[in-house]
């Protein structure tokens, strides 16, 4: 098992639901609990399977649909994906965001190398600030994602923002991704068709 886990620990993760939730520590759960998964990974290749077992479970019965290289925007990112109608709070320092609502989700920040926070059923107000960009960080440059997710009829839904690397290949570009997970679809779309993302993505060097 410690063999597993030290290959999967060491293990770069990208791809599906990863701006969502943490993956990488289902992963660690399916290992933990199930032997013939622990003989199964054995090297680093071994872990694509897991991870695509792991992403097809909360995916189970739902469609994929990515509208990045459209210029419609989505009806489902527009009514599911909380960041379309949140505050952005800019500062000299830092990009603060404020959801004007009462909500309680699970809160997942990944960013910064290694860098990774999970907050289980954090409370959200009106009140409540989330810093999602700050220069005065480590790596205030790199790539980042901010998801929150829930239950919804024992099905994880939720929504998130990402800033990743510009789909153009070109070094060192980045653009800002939204994604919506429903009880019917997971939906990915430009956040740039929603709202201003120029500050998100100013200075990344993803």
């Amino acid at each position: 098992m410690n063999n597993a886990l030290n290959i999967l620990y060491y293990s770069k993760i990208s791809g599906d639901l990863t701006e969502l939730v943490d993956i990488k520590e289902l992963m660690a759960l399916q290992i933990i609990n199930d032997k013939s998964i622990q003989d199964r990974v054995n090297k680093e290749e071994d872990v694509a399977f897991l991870q695509k077992m792991v992403t097809k479970s909360i995916l189970k019965g739902r469609t994929k649909v990515n509208f990045n290289r459209t210029a419609e925007t989505s009806s489902q990112i527009l009514a599911h994906n909380n960041f379309c109608t949140a505050k952005f709070i800019d500062t000299p320092l830092s990009i603060n965001i404020n959801f004007q609502q009462h909500n309680t989700a699970n809160y997942y920040f990944k960013g910064y190398r290694t860098t990774k926070i999970s907050i289980p059923n954090i409370s959200i107000t009106p009140a409540t600030l989330f810093e999602i960009k700050k220069l005065t960080n480590m790596y205030p440059t790199e790539k980042f994602s901010l998801g929150f997710t829930f239950l919804k009829n024992l099905q994880t839904v939720g929504y998130s923002l990402s800033v990743v690397p510009a789909t153009t290949g070109q070094k060192g570009q980045a653009s800002c991704i939204l994604s919506v997970l429903t009880q019917d679809n997971y939906i990915i779309d430009d956040a740039s068709k929603y709202f201003d993302v120029t500050n998100l993505i100013k200075n990344m060097s993803v």
